[in-house]
C-alpha cells in the first residue's frame, strides 16, 4: 500500500511538471493620443444649460456686492505716514480684537489695503476690493523691547496704518505713546493685527518677534463690513498718529 501511494506522488508530480506553462499577457500596444488646443475666449458661446444653472447664484451674488451697508463722507486712500484708510482699518482691528480682551494698540500694512474708498455709498463689493484677502484677526505679546524695535521700524517705512499707538518723531528724536500713556521700554503689550504679519509675512521683521496668543478667527473683512453696518457713517481725521519731521 505504501508503495502504491509512493507511486501515485511521483505520477502526480510528473504529470504536473510535464504541463504547459500559462501563456504570458501579451504586451498592451502602444497608442497615441492626440490633443487639440482650444482658446477659451469670450468668443465661446454659452452653454444655455450651464447658464441656466448658475444665472440665480450668479444673479444672488451680485445682488450681496451691490448691497449697500454704510456712507463714507470723505475719500479714503491709503499713504504714508498716516492715511484716512490706514486709520478707519486698524480702528477695526482694534475694536474687534477688544471684544476678546485686553489690546493696547493695532497695526496692519499698506501692501493689504488693495482699494480706495470713495466718498459715497460704501457696498459689501467695496470692502470686498479693499479687502480681498482672507486675513483673521489676532493678539499678539510684545515686549517693550520689541515694540520699540516696531517703533524704530515704522520711523524707517515712513509709517505704517496704526490705532492706540503715536508716534512722532523730530529729528530722529521718537516719542511715542500708547494709549494715553508714555511707551515703556520694560512694560509688555498685547497688539491686534492681521495673522499674515505675525506668521512671517510682510515686510515688518520687527512683527515676526512677537508671540501668536490668540486668534480670533475673525476675517478682517467680515469686520470691516460688521463695523460699517453698525456705523452707518464713516468719517475718520486725520490726528496726526504718527508723525515724522
Amino acid at each position: 500500500m505504501k508503495k502504491l501511494k509512493l507511486i501515485l506522488i511521483v505520477v502526480l508530480v510528473a504529470a504536473i511538471s510535464c504541463q504547459a506553462p500559462p501563456a504570458s499577457t501579451p504586451a498592451p500596444k502602444a497608442s497615441m493620443a492626440v490633443a487639440t488646443h482650444t482658446a477659451v475666449t469670450s468668443k465661446i458661446p454659452d452653454d444655455p444649460a450651464i447658464e441656466k444653472i448658475i444665472k440665480p447664484y450668479r444673479e444672488q451674488l451680485q445682488k450681496e456686492i451691490n448691497t449697500v451697508i454704510g456712507k463714507a463722507e470723505v475719500d479714503m486712500v491709503r499713504g504714508n505716514p498716516e492715511s484716512l484708510l490706514g486709520d478707519f482699518v486698524t480702528d477695526v482691528i482694534l475694536d474687534t480684537a477688544r471684544q476678546f480682551g485686553q489690546v493696547d494698540f493695532a497695526i496692519t500694512n499698506n501692501g493689504g489695503l488693495r482699494a480706495p474708498v470713495y466718498k459715497g455709498n460704501i457696498t459689501v463689493g467695496n470692502i470686498f476690493e479693499l479687502m480681498p484677502f482672507g486675513n483673521r484677526i489676532v493678539l499678539a505679546k510684545f515686549t517693550g523691547e520689541q515694540v520699540e524695535g516696531l517703533i524704530t521700524e515704522i520711523v524707517k517705512k515712513g509709517g505704517i496704518p496704526v490705532s492706540g499707538l503715536t508716534i512722532v518723531s523730530t529729528g530722529g528724536i521718537v516719542n511715542a505713546t500708547v494709549g494715553q500713556e508714555q511707551f515703556g521700554p520694560i512694560k509688555t503689550y498685547t497688539v491686534a493685527t492681521i495673522d499674515y504679519l505675525v506668521k512671517g509675512g510682510g515686510e515688518l521683521q520687527s512683527m515676526w518677534t512677537g508671540k501668536l496668543i490668540k486668534d480670533t478667527h475673525v476675517l478682517l473683512r467680515e469686520a470691516l463690513i460688521a463695523y460699517v453696518k453698525k456705523h452707518r457713517v464713516i468719517h475718520p481725521q486725520i490726528e496726526g498718529r504718527i508723525i515724522i519731521q
